[in-house]
């Protein structure tokens, strides 16, 4: 591939991206990446000067409430679009949560100023976007919760591009609707596919269900089928078309493809499913990982890996709230195509960071030829950005954290050839101590020995 002539900056650790208009987040905790998401997010909210449009499945980080509370007593326009369904636990939908956003609106006295969708039924409103001054969009995989925030592996995006702010304005606006209904689309994404926003040189087409219906399935299984190389993130994967354009993978051992999953929601997914059990052969593959997480409970904030990406070839990624599951197509929901080599590039990291760290192997290109008896891979637990994508990250410089925010931790200090590098110093410099500790003696012996000739004490 060649390399990107495209100026945009990825910090050491691999938490943020900047490019063109864009700025990207990776969070994942208990990997070592904090993007600081929650105060990324509030001081997103408190830099609104004319309007806040907010549409989210579930809301309940205090620091989120208070920024959209200051923004109220700013005088902001803040209108919120909540799904308001009671306690969401299994099932095909995907996507556990608590009953509470709307007791938690009350408390910050947010609710004159939100919608209620779905109250009753079993679509969700699975939508995670901000809207700001009708110029910049936050999007991403990311509940505006403490478990969402802090805990959960997310993504998250914000976008300056009024022209895509109009876009998912209209989305906002069908929500917000007395009465809200789904409406399916029939047509194909080729109709579309014109519709797509330029950002910067970044090409940006927003997807939302039920609009897109049938669409966004297609698109993806179609990708999968005509790609070389396959980064995948996914809460859960149980949408057929994906599947099935998936399964032929599993016999091709040398593919290039790698992804990680939430062991829980496919518990969920194996548990209510009556796709063939061949279908879920990547959860057998050592190309697939399970995350650390642990299962919902309505007691405690939720540490799911909440991830829902496709990096294809590292040129295109699909994110957003859409889960890879059929329920999504009948959900609220947004996806996102993007075209670029610099945000393919750090998300396909962001992967390959997570799948180290939860246990997968990577094979690293091995110097000169290895005997055929000697292993043919590396295994390495966080991988430094140079090591994932050599020669495509121009700049590797922090970018400014808030000051609010702690410093970050850099992930690729902490990498096994680091770690080599040290214990290689350390040999080193105790073979010197010895070394000169052996010198010594035999320089005082020397001394001692002439001494007790010149005294006479000794005769040779």
């Amino acid at each position: 591939m060649a390399e990107s002539s495209v100026a945009y900056q990825i910090t050491v650790d691999g938490t943020t991206l900047a490019v063109e208009g864009i700025r990207g987040s990776f969070q994942s905790k208990r990997a070592g990446l904090d993007a600081h998401l929650a105060t990324r997010l509030a001081t997103f909210l408190d830099d609104a000067h004319d309007s806040i449009d907010c549409a989210i499945y579930d809301l309940r980080h205090p620091l989120i409430l208070d920024a959209l509370a200051r923004a109220v007593a700013r005088k902001v326009r803040v209108r919120i679009a909540f799904d308001a369904g009671k306690e969401h636990v299994g099932g095909l939908s995907a996507d556990p949560k608590p009953d509470g956003t709307e007791v938690a609106l009350a408390h910050a006295g947010l609710l004159p100023y939100a919608t209620p969708v779905h109250e009753h039924g079993r679509h969700l409103m699975h939508d995670k976007f901000v809207l700001r001054d009708g110029r910049d969009v936050w999007v991403g995989s990311a509940n505006f919760t403490t478990g969402g925030l802090e805990l959960q592996d997310n993504t998250c995006l914000t976008i300056s591009s009024r022209e895509l702010v109009a876009r998912f304005a209209e989305t906002f606006a069908q929500l917000t609707r007395p009465h809200h209904r789904h409406t399916r689309s029939t047509a194909s994404l080729a109709t579309v596919e014109g519709s797509s926003v330029v950002v910067g040189s970044t090409s940006v087409l927003p997807l939302f269900e039920p609009e897109a219906a049938e669409a966004i399935e297609q698109e993806l299984a179609s990708a999968i089928r005509g790609a070389r190389k396959i980064r995948l993130m996914a809460f859960l994967l149980s949408d057929p078309g994906i599947l099935q354009s998936l399964a032929p993978f599993a016999q091709q051992p040398d593919f290039d493809i790698r992804g990680v999953y939430d062991p829980h929601g496919m518990e969920d997914v194996l548990r209510y499913t009556r796709q063939d059990q061949a279908l879920f052969w990547f959860m057998r593959d050592p190309r697939f990982v399970a995350a650390p997480s642990h299962a919902f409970s309505p007691a405690r904030e939720q540490d799911f890996m909440h991830n829902k990406t496709l990096v294809l070839d590292d040129q295109l990624v699909f994110t957003g709230s859409y889960n890879f599951s059929e329920n999504a197509e009948a959900n609220d929901e947004t996806l996102l195509k993007i075209a670029s080599e610099p945000i393919a590039a750090a998300y396909s990291h962001y992967c390959d960071v997570l799948f180290a760290a939860y246990g997968g192997a990577i094979a690293l290109p091995q110097r000169g030829k290895a005997p055929s008896d000697a292993p043919r891979r590396r295994i390495i637990t966080a991988p430094p950005i140079s090591t994932v994508t050599p020669g495509l990250i121009p700049v590797v410089r922090p970018a400014a954290q808030p000051a609010t925010q702690p410093p970050v931790r850099s992930a690729a200090r902490s990498t096994p050839a680091h770690a080599e590098m040290a214990g290689s110093y350390s040999t080193r410099t105790l073979d010197i101590l010895v070394f000169v500790v052996f010198a010594l003696i035999v320089a005082v012996l020397v001394a001692l020995m002439v001494f007790l000739l010149i005294s006479g004490i000794v005769r040779v």
